[in-house]
């Protein structure tokens, strides 16, 4: 007899309001990505939410009703849950804000707003009625090499956000029934779309001075990223690569405090990647210090825990490496009673 042929993994949640306990299973099942609790308004209100989940190949589309939320991802979440996935949410009714780097923003029904979650984030909405994606940052960062700028990013409503939502409605109608033949292709076609995404709202938030002559500020961020772990990278570099005056890089990069300061900054971050990723080889601390530009281990110890708050043997001690979950995504035991698969059944096409 020959094997059926295999379909994408669908799964259901239902945490309900007459059920006492779904705060905290709730809370529970949310920590490999955000530290969850009611915000001060909601205490008193009882707490339920439902969700649906479709696991394309590296793309993961969702759907979430739920009351009042606040979600706090942290540099101690993030070395915990060590995921690379980079977040699309947009809310088909309501709104919410988030919290980044010192700024606010509320997004507003039918923007897309996109998170790293390698980076840290304070979400919060007095209800929730969202479509999301979850990517691969590996996926993400062969076509969009400034990914890590991407996080806190808003694109507005407009034809983009429009057909990106379309596919990802029209993925969760068809789910249960798309194999996962199906699924790749229109995985890749998603993973296009957020791409064409990030690169017209990269074009939107563009400072007004980007443009420095022949250079732009996101050529010589590219050249940051591309030479991070180049010790001699700095001012000077640009200066050189680009021939462009002092000044005018000054100028440049300082709505972003500076461009030493943009350099450490970058390099910091990505260490923090490289600390937190289980597919990274484990590196001594004075390794990762020369590899990141640092003369010496106790400049980048120093460094780091000034920026993060933690030093990188406190952030390594904190990384978890759990067994393979039950489900195709990051969901703890707590979880399970609340799950449940949704069947592969005859779509209408």
């Amino acid at each position: 007899m020959a094997d059926a042929v295999p379909h994408i993994e669908c799964f259901g949640m239902l945490f309900p309001e007459t059920d006492r306990a779904s705060s905290e299973a709730y809370r529970r099942m949310m920590l490999p990505l955000f530290e969850f609790e009611l915000p001060e308004f909601a205490r008193e209100a009882p707490f339920a939410s439902e969700a649906e989940v479709y696991c394309l190949p590296e793309v993961t589309v969702s759907r979430t009703r739920s009351s009042a939320v606040r979600l706090t991802r942290t540099i101690r979440t993030i070395a915990q849950s060590a995921t690379d996935q980079i977040l699309v949410v947009c809310y088909t009714s309501g709104h919410f804000t988030f919290k980044t780097g010192g700024a606010e923003r509320r997004v507003d029904k039918g923007e897309l707003a996109f998170f790293d979650l390698s980076q840290e984030i304070v979400i919060e909405a007095p209800s929730v009625a969202n479509i999301s994606l979850a990517i691969s940052r590996r996926r993400l960062e062969a076509l969009f090499p400034l990914l890590d700028l991407a996080h806190g990013m808003v694109l507005e409503s407009g034809a983009l956000t429009r057909v990106l939502i379309g596919m990802m409605e029209q993925s969760m109608a068809i789910g249960p029934a798309m194999t996962l033949a199906e699924a790749r292709p229109i995985a890749d076609a998603i993973v296009g779309l957020v791409v064409a995404c990030l690169e017209n709202v990269s074009r939107e938030q563009a400072p007004a001075n980007a443009g420095t002559g022949t250079a732009s500020l996101a050529a010589m961020k590219s050249t940051i990223e591309r030479r991070l772990s180049d010790p001699s990278l700095g001012p000077q570099t640009l200066i050189d690569e680009f021939a462009i005056t002092r000044s005018t890089l000054y100028r440049a990069f300082e709505p972003l405090g500076g461009v030493s300061a943009y350099i450490t900054e970058r390099r910091l971050r990505y260490a923090l990647r490289r600390i937190t990723d289980p597919a990274q080889p484990r590196l001594r601390i004075s390794q990762l210090a020369f590899e990141f530009g640092f003369s010496h281990a106790p400049a980048f110890t120093r460094a780091f825990k000034a920026f993060f708050g933690m030093s990188p043997k406190d952030v390594r001690d904190l990384i978890a490496h759990p067994e393979a979950d039950e489900v195709p995504f990051m969901v703890s035991p707590d979880a399970l009673p609340y799950l449940r698969p949704i069947e592969p059944a005859a779509a209408e096409f």
